[in-house]
């Protein structure tokens, strides 16, 4: 992703939470043909590919670089913080 190379990967564990369709080529899992499909297919269309690709690296910065991670512990910290009991917090 963040080569922004086309993305080919199967559909298996996390992989449908962090990738859609518009990001990359989803294949069944132990599908070769489809695997071998995908493929052909960055070869005959590589525009629509590169896009994909670009829209994949536009995902990871957004949703998975250091700065949205960071926001987000801050707001848990923030969170616990108002919850914690005064005497706690120091």
């Amino acid at each position: 992703m963040a080569a922004e190379v086309p993305v080919i990967t199967a559909r298996v564990g996390g992989v449908p939470d962090i990738l859609s369709p518009d990001e990359a080529a989803l294949v069944p899992p132990a599908d070769p043909m489809a695997l071998a499909a995908e493929l052909r297919a960055v070869y005959r269309d590589p525009g629509k590919a590169r896009e994909r690709a670009r829209r994949a690296r536009e995902r990871l910065r957004r949703d998975f670089s250091v700065e949205p991670w960071l926001a987000r512990y801050e707001r848990i910290y923030q969170q616990v913080s108002r919850a914690a009991p005064a005497a706690l917090v120091r």
